[in-house]
């Protein structure tokens, strides 16, 4: 029986795999017209798996060729012409084609192409690409431009560069052939390939996974493969190993507080190291409700939008992969605060008003935390460090200790909307959704709670808790609310934060 690979490149004969027809055409189509074009996408996110799949659709009309450049950026011209050389001439062998001609410069690289005996046109894929030296770039890159102009002349008919996305500026920076315009990204999975790769799953096992895993599986990953394959890979193995009961959201959420806490994920972590080297920008990002437009020139963008992090959605920064901004979320907390033992007032607290006969009473929870919030002031809150974030980091801290203390589970929640994170609260079979937020205005406070409403009828859930940061209101002013919306039970707290600040 085949497995979900979390390593390396799918083969369709061991692996569960997204086969993306209709992606292989665009590529298929991209070499017909002869182009060289780059393909490209952030880490874990099958660029490898695809090229693959398409060099083996393309064999019929071609010979297509694989090389890599990684480990190569810090060698010398010699030596990377030498290595250069070498897996060429590796690939080739494999159609039992033999060169006498040596590649050991720009020049003879051309020459090469024009020697070897081949029949069918070359179509030559240079993967981690942005891992060739600089001082052999340009002279690269001008080499294909001329090639490129001169097909009669050789059988390269058509060269494809894989990497991450910042080897667009490479190529833009050499002059080359490569317009950016004429690149093929390689997208995440959609819901439907997400369905059909887990369907194959369940008709070689015969498990079934329950229609809410799968959508729990998208809705988490966006599609993201390498989160995709691991989450599939644990549930399966690890999880829901009784392949005669179907995978259940009991499994999935098990599976979710193993990635968010402590897998050593290297997509995950390659994504949380890299947005720590930004992490002002980042705290903006995910607790900010103001939307922060999207341009390649700023550095943090740039950096961030290269490895994965964000991305251009609509003319908006945006971290499109929830499961990221949940690690973040997670990864930017503080460890300690100080404040554990300030939750509970009284060291003869029972939790037992917290309890009600059919689960919990969040209500009271948030009057508590309500109360904690006066009663600490400046002293609870790291506001300096933290910022926009601070605000939330205080709540999932009170909540997650008393949940802890009841024996329920929280989790990270992060619908779509600027500026929302939720606290999903399981205890037994309820489920209970808190959204916060800061307020900026009259118009997106009430907007918030629409949006909540919506929140709860995805998860089929009849009533919301809505806790909004203020430091605008008073006492005068309605801190506390129920109203129904759009036939959700709603209850809105507002926790004043303009304290006296304390003197020196």
């Amino acid at each position: 029986m085949r497995y979900f690979n979390t390593s390396g490149p799918c083969d369709p004969a061991e692996h569960y795999t997204v086969m993306r027809p209709a992606l292989i055409v665009k590529g298929r189509e991209k070499v017909r017209r002869g182009r060289y074009f780059t393909l490209f996408a952030p880490r874990q996110a099958g660029k490898t798996t695809y090229f693959q799949l398409l060099m083996r659709e393309l064999g019929d009309e071609y010979t297509p060729i694989w090389v890599s450049f990684e480990n190569l950026k810090t060698v010398s011209k010699e030596v990377f012409y030498q290595d250069f050389d070498h897996q060429i001439k590796q690939e080739l062998s494999a159609y039992q084609i033999t060169a006498d001609d040596a590649v050991n410069n720009p020049s003879s690289l051309a020459v090469f192409f024009e020697k070897i005996p081949c029949r069918k046109p070359v179509v030559l894929f240079i993967d981690e690409f942005e891992g060739i030296p600089d001082s052999v770039l340009s002279e690269l890159m001008h080499t294909f431009r001329k090639m490129y102009h001169r097909k009669d002349y050789h059988v390269l008919h058509s060269v494809v560069l894989v990497g991450v996305s910042t080897i667009a500026e490479l190529v833009v920076s050499s002059a080359s052939p490569f317009n950016i315009v004429d690149e093929l990204k390689i997208s995440y999975f959609t819901d439907e390939e997400i369905r059909e790769m887990i369907g194959q799953y369940v008709a070689e096992s015969g498990q079934e996974f329950t229609k809410d895993v799968i959508r729990a599986i998208y809705e988490n990953t966006k599609g993201q493969p390498g989160l995709v394959c691991g989450l599939c890979q644990y549930l399966t193995e690890e999880v829901a190993t009784d392949i005669s009961k179907p995978v259940t959201m009991e499994h999935f959420y098990r599976t979710l507080t193993h990635f968010l806490t402590e897998r050593y994920d290297k997509n995950i972590i390659n994504i949380v190291q890299k947005a720590k080297e930004k992490k002002s920008f980042m705290i903006r990002l995910l607790f900010d409700e103001k939307p922060v437009p999207f341009s390649v020139d700023d550095p943090d963008m740039s950096y961030l939008s290269a490895h994965g992090v964000i991305e251009n959605v609509n003319g908006v920064a945006d971290i499109p992969v929830p499961m990221y901004v949940k690690r973040l979320i997670t990864a930017f907390r503080p460890l300690f605060n100080g404040e554990g033992g300030h939750y509970a007032a009284d060291i003869r607290e029972t939790f037992g008003e917290y309890l009600t006969q059919d689960g919990l009473n969040i209500s009271a929870l948030l009057n508590r935390y309500s109360e904690y919030v006066r009663r600490r002031g400046f002293k609870a809150f790291d506001t300096e460090h933290l910022k926009e974030a601070a605000w939330h980091y205080s709540l999932d801290g009170f909540i997650t200790f008393f949940i802890g203390c009841l024996g329920g589970q929280t989790f990270i929640e992060v619908p779509s909307g600027r500026g929302r994170t939720d606290i999903l609260i399981l205890y037994g079979n309820n489920k209970y959704i808190i959204e916060t937020k800061i307020f900026s205005s009259s118009l997106y406070f009430e907007k918030g709670k629409k949006q909540l409403a919506q929140y709860l009828e995805s998860e089929r859930i009849s009533e919301g808790y809505y806790v909004v940061f203020s430091n605008k209101h008073t006492e005068a002013d309605t801190l506390y609310s129920e109203e129904e919306i759009n036939g959700k039970r709603i209850f809105t707290y507002v926790i004043r934060t303009c304290f006296e600040r304390p003197s020196e």
